[in-house]
């Protein structure tokens, strides 16, 4: 091959290479930027302690980690917000520093903790939604006790995955509860009735029913 064909070749497949070298640049993903660490930073001057629930489903760790919060985050590290924070970090200097990032939830934000040494700061928000609420919480804590269950592996199946464009979108307003049935054929029952008023009413009525005879 002379040298001219060799420079007609590799001019012919310098076009398919840039090609190529554009579309995997086109799907390629920008790197995310890494949270802070906040060294140093000021801590909220209220409630400057979180309580996390770590995205770690193991028993042994089955419960919640205290967390310092900056001030910079106090207004949006709300309980009940998803959170990254580093787990597992070495004490230096009088901070906690290293550890691996995991996600978590803010359970509670308290005054002060229960442990004595310094406390790893929320590394970041993630958002400013409140998806684990006081009531969804309580339920995956019975769920959790009542299966021999982890709390974070009930959490992950009772929270739906987080979705950033919407919650970009502001959140609507709560629709208010439905109205309460008509007793219908449980007026065939004496405290029938009285039993669909409590449920309504969000009481917690407790019944032995022995169905009665009918085509009902």
């Amino acid at each position: 091959m002379s040298s001219g064909d060799e420079q007609k070749e590799t001019s012919g497949q310098a076009p398919e290479q840039l090609a190529l070298l554009r579309e995997t640049v086109r799907k390629s993903k920008p790197p995310k930027a890494k949270p802070r660490t906040w060294r140093g930073a000021a801590l909220a001057e209220e409630l400057p302690v979180a309580r996390v629930l770590v995205d770690k489903g193991l028993v042994h760790l089955d419960r919640y980690f205290d967390y310092a919060v900056p001030a910079a985050m106090d207004e949006e590290a709300q309980p009940g917000v998803r959170v990254r924070v580093r787990f597992g970090a070495g004490e230096k200097e009088g901070r906690r520093e290293g550890g691996r990032l995991i996600n978590g939830f803010i359970v509670e934000r308290v005054a002060q903790s229960d442990y004595s040494g310094a406390l790893a700061p929320i590394a970041q928000v993630l958002s400013p939604e409140r998806v684990l609420t006081p009531p969804l919480l309580r339920l995956c804590r019975a769920v959790a006790d009542r299966y021999a269950g982890s709390l974070a592996d009930v959490v992950q199946l009772a929270v739906p995955p987080r979705m950033a464009r919407a919650e970009k979108r502001p959140s609507p307003e709560a629709k208010p509860p439905p109205a309460a049935p008509a007793p219908g054929t449980w007026e065939r029952y004496t405290e029938g009735p009285g039993y669909l008023e409590a449920l309504a009413g969000g009481g917690s009525p407790r019944a032995v029913w022995t169905a009665l005879p009918g085509p009902h």
